[in-house]
């Protein structure tokens, strides 16, 4: 179990590594919204997130599915963009500016504790961030609270690791640099698949006394137009990775090139492209009306 002062430092390096990684995630939007579009829509499906609704979108990142949700609910509805990352909010609040949409809001906020009043959100989403929160309990109960009566919580977050192209990739890195492989998260602790149990969000939904909980797995197709693009998704993108990474020099990282090729060879097709599925579930949960 995560402890109070482990949650503090936990959170700490989260806001600053995420932070120092938004840059690289603003430049890679396009990459991004072609690779997890399809999960964005989907969390917002199951949120039933229709026009005039005000909606959450906890741990924004940099604002994809806050800029999805802003074009269904419309002009009559408001959509409240949160991260942790000071820097992800900024970066959502200049792609909704650049788009035109006045009804992004955008606020540093930790999942943890929602400073927003009680029953004034019809809906609340997280695209895959909940697996990095230290306490998940909290989380669902401030969910609860922030919804309406009848309001819908979704969430999409990733599981099956060992059937994942990621690990292998990272791990050809890793052992290029003769360095050890990523550590394993203690049981308990955030991480990218620390979630994989779809049964302990679930019980985290119900504890929190949220009802027709729905489990549903998915199959995301990632589809990256060359090897060299994936790689530099991968580098940009996964914190853990770039942490772990820490006083690599640049050009020792990019020599991995190579060996990081070697390991796609499973997945680069004849066109050039990099195809891999990976896999997860979304979670979904409601207020109860009465």
């Amino acid at each position: 179990m995560t402890t109070l002062s482990t949650a503090h430092d936990v959170k700490a390096r989260q806001r600053t590594g995420w932070s120092e990684q938004a840059r690289h995630w603003y430049h890679q939007i396009e990459v991004t919204r072609r690779q997890w579009e399809p999960l964005s829509d989907g969390v917002l499906d199951l949120a039933r997130v229709t026009a005039g609704d005000r909606v959450l979108d906890l741990a924004c990142g940099v604002g994809d599915p806050s800029i999805a949700a802003a074009r269904r609910v419309g002009p009559s509805g408001k959509v409240i963009a949160t991260d942790l990352a000071p820097d992800m909010v900024a970066f959502t609040a200049q792609r909704a500016a650049e788009e035109g949409l006045t009804t992004v809001e955008t606020h540093e906020m930790d999942a943890e504790a929602i400073d927003l009043p009680a029953a004034s959100v019809d809906a609340v989403v997280c695209r895959l961030g909940l697996m990095f929160v230290p306490d998940l309990d909290r989380v669902c109960a401030g969910v609860r609270d922030v919804l309406v009566p009848g309001g819908r919580f979704a969430t999409a977050i990733p599981w099956r690791p060992a059937g994942q192209a990621m690990p292998r990739l990272i791990g050809a890195i890793l052992a290029a640099l003769d360095l050890p492989p990523l550590p394993r998260p203690e049981p308990g602790s955030p991480g990218i698949f620390s979630l994989a149990d779809a049964s302990v969000v679930s019980a985290a939904l119900e504890g929190a006394g949220l009802t027709g909980i729905e489990i549903r797995p998915y199959t995301l197709l990632h589809d990256f137009v060359s090897p060299d693009e994936w790689l530099e998704f991968l580098l940009a993108l996964n914190l853990p990775l770039r942490l772990h990474l820490a006083g690599v020099p640049e050009a020792r990282i990019r020599g991995t090139r190579q060996a990081a090729i070697d390991a796609m060879r499973p997945w680069i097709q004849d066109d050039g492209h990099v195809r891999f599925t990976a896999y997860g579930y979304y979670a979904a949960a409601s207020r109860p009306a009465g």
